[in-house]
């Protein structure tokens, strides 16, 4: 059970970060309004996203809510590492 909490919370982190870059990608400067949706509507996903995950991990316990807190921590910087690798 302690590896299925921190694999969601990574999970979750890496969706984040990848919501976040495919969103980036759609800004434009020939459509603002559209970018505008893009990046409030993929910030409103990953904030429900996270939170959901740590909601229901906080019910069963402190315990499963710090690993998914930890699994969703680690993913994030280790996707903004791997991104900014990718980038140079």
């Amino acid at each position: 059970m302690v590896a299925l909490w921190l694999f969601v919370g990574g999970a979750v982190g890496v969706l984040n970060a990848l919501v976040l870059w495919w969103a980036v990608g759609y800004i434009r400067p020939d459509a603002p309004g559209h970018a505008l949706v893009w990046a409030w509507g993929g910030a409103l996903l990953r904030w429900v996203a996270a939170g959901g995950v740590l909601v229901v991990a906080l019910q069963q316990g402190i315990a499963p809510g710090l690993l998914a807190f930890t699994g969703l921590w680690i993913a994030r910087w280790g996707m903004v590492r791997w991104l900014g690798f990718r980038a140079t």
